[in-house]
């Protein structure tokens, strides 16, 4: 059996000696644990009837940094942005067929999660599978969707983003309210929106806001998974990392523009952090455990550890948990307990859709402090990629949609 050492020499060589051939063979395990790795999406208009580009003038000039893994991949959305790394700015806004004519008169606006785009409604990853958007769609619903300007970006720029769609949908449609929807990561924007943390006030234009795997308690998941580092790195798939550097070909290599932390590119992984050590135990059998956690180097790593990256996002879970949702939104929440990936283990070390914990998801009472009501709290045996097609997924938002 390999040891450690040898097996990151095994993974330099497939990543880098086999040249085109070492690069597939990552890339179709990126994809078999839905990470991503260079798929650069090809006619993804054909699933929206029209894409307009939006600005916020409110957030020209703010710095928006991009590395080579996590850039805009997908060609019809760099040709919409005019770029494949666009200011923080811009957003896109993806009218569904049906979008002025479908008979449920509540708008509906879909937020995407970590690494992806409004795409990941239609056809994740390019899995063929048939999305959340199709089949609210086809229930009736008005449906639009936005894409960030930057797939890992600042959840407080995100909600600036989301506060201008929520205005146009309603420009356009003359309906009071939206209903929002929004998967893992893109919850925190609606949030901060939501919970009057934005540089624009919410001003109650939101009836019911249905969450999807977002880790509501935070996530640790980079600290917690030492090897998915490494996967990530080795791959060069549109991941972050808890590591800043990396041993490499005998050498330590700084990988501090895919890390977590300040000087990264990955400003709005930070801001999803927290501990969950206390409560589930960390496995001191993956290598590089306690630095990767804690701080400081191992074997084949260095990390500045999770408290400095939870200081680096500005505390942003902690102060969420501390302003809830308005008391005239109707709040529903949707996790996963599936933690396999296609084949792949991901979270396992508690119940988890593969990459959030189930009791994050469910930890709402930050959300209702100020009064919100909860519709409902579900676990469906689901992973996290999943939660975007799956059918029971479509049938339960129904469910949480309906008066």
């Amino acid at each position: 059996m390999l040891d450690i050492l040898s097996a990151v020499a095994l993974g330099d060589y497939l990543s880098r000696g086999l040249g085109q051939i070492g690069l597939e063979f990552w890339q179709n395990v990126s994809r078999d644990v839905f990470l991503n790795v260079g798929m650069e999406y090809k006619n993804s208009n054909r699933f929206w009837e029209r894409v307009e580009c939006r600005e916020v003038e409110s957030l020209a000039g703010k710095e928006q940094r991009f590395c080579e893994s996590n850039r805009q991949l997908d060609k019809d959305i760099i040709a919409h942005f005019g770029s494949a790394t666009p200011d923080a700015k811009y957003y896109l806004l993806h009218y569904a067929a049906g979008w002025d004519s479908n008979r449920n008169a509540v708008p509906l606006l879909l937020l995407h999660g970590a690494g992806l785009d409004a795409t990941s409604f239609c056809d994740v990853f390019a899995l063929g599978y048939i999305g959340l958007q199709q089949q609210l769609v086809e229930l009736g619903y008005r449906v639009f969707a936005l894409s960030f300007s930057h797939p890992h970006g600042d959840n407080y720029y995100q909600a600036l983003q989301l506060a201008d769609a929520i205005s146009r949908v309603r420009e356009l449609t003359g309906a009071p309210q939206v209903d929002v929807l929004a998967h893992s990561k893109g919850g925190l924007a609606a949030w901060i929106y939501l919970a009057g943390l934005a540089a624009i006030p919410y001003n109650g234009e939101v009836r019911r806001y249905i969450m999807l795997g977002t880790p509501n308690g935070g996530t640790d998941f980079a600290f917690r998974n030492p090897m998915f580092n490494y996967l990530i790195y080795i791959s060069g798939s549109n991941g972050v990392m808890a590591w800043d550097q990396i041993l490499s070909l005998g050498s330590l290599v700084d990988c501090s523009k895919q890390a977590i932390f300040h000087d990264g590119c990955f400003p709005g992984q930070s801001q999803m952090l927290a501990r969950w050590d206390e409560e589930f135990a960390l496995d001191p059998l993956q290598q590089d455990w306690w630095s990767t956690y804690y701080g400081g180097f191992g074997l084949i790593s260095h990390s500045r550890g999770i408290d400095a990256a939870i200081q680096d996002g500005g505390y942003c879970i902690q102060k969420l948990n501390r302003h809830g949702l308005p008391p005239e939104i109707k709040l529903a929440v949707l996790a996963g307990d599936k933690h396999f990936l296609n084949c792949f283990p991901g979270e396992g070390s508690a119940p988890s859709d593969g990459l959030v914990l189930v009791d994050s998801v469910l930890n709402t009472d930050g959300l209702m402090r100020e009064g919100a009501q909860l519709l409902e709290k579900t676990v469906l045996p689901l992973n996290h990629l999943e939660l975007l097609f799956a059918r029971g997924v479509g049938r339960w938002v129904d469910q949480q949609l309906r008066d």
